[in-house]
């Protein structure tokens, strides 16, 4: 069995190298294509005009034209100025907004993740009988009510 593997390898390998030598064909083919006359088109447009044919050589190669390479340095690359920010008043939570402090509000749709205040602000379930709003204040829970 270990001697197979590296036979057929060397089999598949002959058998390669013999279908590369004829397909590369030999000079006497190539000189019967040379003779070859060029394909062209039929009168009719539809078919080349006489069949087996050469492809065409290239008509006139085109020179090249030099192109002239003149780098351009890059720009420097400068950090913008650091404005002054004016300093902002401290924002006030929506909740408070909403209901003020210490005034009890109803719990809705509550299940055991937490419950929903009427604002539609979610209140996660917190430990022993609180919760916690969005912005991270505990909330005492008493049966259907939030305080906060």
């Amino acid at each position: 069995m270990k001697t197979l593997k590296p036979a057929a390898l060397a089999a598949a390998f002959l058998l390669g190298s013999l279908l590369c030598t004829n397909a590369w064909g030999s000079p006497a083919e190539a000189d019967a294509y040379a003779r070859l006359p060029v394909c062209k088109l039929s009168a009719d447009g539809k078919g080349l005009a006489v069949e087996p044919c050469r492809t065409a050589p290239a008509a006139v190669p085109m020179p090249r034209r030099p192109v002239p390479l003149t780098p351009q340095p890059m720009p420097r690359n400068q950090t913008a100025p650091q404005v002054a920010m004016p300093r902002a008043q401290p924002s006030i939570p929506i909740e408070t907004l909403m209901h003020p402090p210490g005034t009890p509000m109803p719990a809705i749709g509550c299940s055991a993740g937490g419950c929903y205040d009427p604002s539609g602000g979610r209140h996660n379930t917190g430990p022993a009988g609180t919760t916690i709003t969005p912005a991270g204040k505990l909330c005492h829970k008493n049966g259907a009510w939030l305080q906060c």
